[in-house]
């Protein structure tokens, strides 16, 4: 007679024990960021859009600007997604609808990112390019993809009214599109998107530290927010951010230190010694 696999339930029955605290967890931090959005009321009553980094948005004199376009640039692995998800999230639990448009990455892997970071996994306002092919299969092959956006964008904001967008990464939309004038081409964009009366978020991505939007983007959008890798004498590499520009916001352009601390990002200044 065989003997009962003991060992093996008990090993299923502290996965299954495990998964539930890990979902609790996260459940407990989605209430947290439900609480910590609320105490500061809702962001359209106060004309920003906050970033939801602990001591950056003070530094923002309280966030982004309503209906700004902003470029969050740097290289990979530098959280630039972890950051937009994270402005969307916070941003929705407050009230804020928002649209994150992924022009590389699957919508899969933007949950498994949010699902690390703590947050709630709900895919509803993720829409990746896999879709949008689906969607604009045959007028792929008779409008540009530049156009397609822009339609879609405006269709999406008709039927159900968002606040945030955020386009990841630009870099793509560059490929997809074939900008033939990059620059003209991105002027208009974003004096689409302006006329949405949104606030957006544009990711690039560079793989040079000391021009993280290598074709002057920076020069059409209302804001940029640089980031990049720093390494100390030990040779322990951390993440740093600043604020580049910012119309309308008396702001620093000092480096922070980005740290993802209990479920939230938070931004430290640098001391002396630990400027590059």
């Amino acid at each position: 007679m065989e003997e009962p696999k003991s060992g093996r339930s008990t090993t299923k029955r502290e996965e299954r024990l495990q998964e539930e605290i890990d979902s609790l967890k996260a459940r407990l931090r989605d209430v947290e960021a439900r609480l910590d959005a609320a105490s500061h009321g809702p962001n359209t009553d106060e004309g920003r859009i906050r970033t939801f980094i602990s001591g950056f948005d003070e530094a923002l004199d309280g966030g982004i600007p309503k209906g700004h376009i902003v470029l969050l640039g740097g290289p990979s692995g530098t959280m630039k997604t972890s950051l937009a998800l994270n402005l969307l999230h916070r941003n929705r639990l407050g009230g804020v609808r928002g649209l994150y448009v992924s022009l590389e990455e699957g919508r899969e892997s933007l949950l498994r990112t949010m699902a690390r970071l703590g947050m709630e996994t709900k895919d509803d306002f993720i829409v990746d390019i896999a879709r949008l092919r689906t969607e604009h299969e045959a007028a792929s092959e008779t409008r540009g993809w530049l156009q397609i956006l822009e339609e879609y964008l405006a269709r999406k904001r008709e039927r159900e009214p968002f606040g945030i967008v955020v386009l990841d990464p630009l870099n793509s939309l560059y490929a997809l599109a074939k900008m033939t004038d990059p620059r003209t081409d991105l002027f208009h964009f974003f004096t689409f998107l302006r006329g949405l009366g949104v606030t957006a978020l544009v990711i690039a991505e560079s793989s040079d530290a000391s021009m993280p939007f290598p074709n002057h983007e920076d020069f059409l959008a209302d804001g940029a927010i640089q980031l990049r890798y720093s390494a100390d004498a030990e040779g322990r590499v951390s993440v740093q951010l600043r604020c580049v520009k910012m119309r309308h916001v008396n702001h620093g352009r000092d480096w922070f230190r980005l740290d993802h601390v209990d479920g939230g990002f938070v931004a430290r200044p640098l001391s002396p010694s630990t400027h590059p």
